[in-house]
């Protein structure tokens, strides 16, 4: 008996040749979405840490909001410095609108809290950017199983049949069966070996969202904590 992948493909009837052509097209799908979010989230960890050693080392040495105003255009991958330097362009421009009354330290917080509104919002943004194409991958994950079971359960239906008939080898007992039957697992087995790889990176990814988020919500504490103590100093000197 031949069991080569070769020879159940063609043994295969239309109903499981048609979920083995699926689950393909689904694997396909997560692998390219996969190696997708794989580049993206390389290059945007890259970038932010490029991102926040500059704006540090600015801060380290007393620089002014200021001059933190631009520095994320050096990091156009970075989605800490599409948040970060928003929240900073932002606070640069309520603060020269606010003219001679940016010495006032009330006047300053409250263009504080627009900026954290603001940086919020574009988190939000950029965290739907990073989860791009998950909720397929998830949906992979979950349905190819029961895509594979369903190539199975009309596979072993078509043995079964087969082996009910004399004029298609029928009657041959446990080995005419056995045949038509582990063509039929096939489906299954493409099924699972597709939902594990894509369950695999949607953990995978989510979590590196969920990493890029909370170095997010660090840095823009520590540049909020910034803005406030030049309110404090505007409001000191005034």
């Amino acid at each position: 008996m031949d069991f080569s992948l070769f020879h159940m493909w063609q043994q295969m009837g239309v109903v499981a040749k048609t979920v083995v052509a699926i689950l393909l097209v689904m694997s396909i799908y997560a692998i390219g979405m996969v190696v997708e979010r794989w580049f993206t989230f390389r290059k945007g960890r890259s970038q932010s840490l490029g991102y926040v050693g500059a704006i540090q080392r600015l801060i380290a040495n007393q620089a002014p909001m200021s001059d933190l105003v631009g520095v994320d255009r050096k990091w156009k991958g970075s989605p800490i410095a599409r948040v970060i330097g928003f929240g900073i362009e932002e606070f640069a421009r309520g603060v020269g609108e606010l003219g001679p009354r940016a010495r006032d330290r009330d006047e300053v917080e409250l263009v504080v809290d627009d900026v954290i509104r603001s940086m919020n919002r574009v988190k939000e943004r950029e965290v739907v950017n990073l989860k791009k194409g998950l909720a397929t991958l998830a949906t992979i994950s979950s349905s190819a199983p029961f895509v594979g079971l369903f190539g199975t359960v009309f596979g072993i239906i078509t043995a079964f049949q087969n082996m009910a008939d004399p004029s298609k080898g029928g009657g041959g007992g446990l080995a005419t069966v056995s045949a038509g039957i582990s063509e039929a697992l096939l489906t299954t087995a493409v099924g699972l070996a597709v939902a594990i790889v894509s369950v695999w990176f949607y953990n995978y990814f989510i979590n590196r969202v969920d990493d890029v988020t909370v170095d997010v919500d660090e840095t823009a504490g520590e540049i909020v904590d910034r803005m406030m103590r030049e309110a404090r100093r505007s409001g000191a000197g005034a």
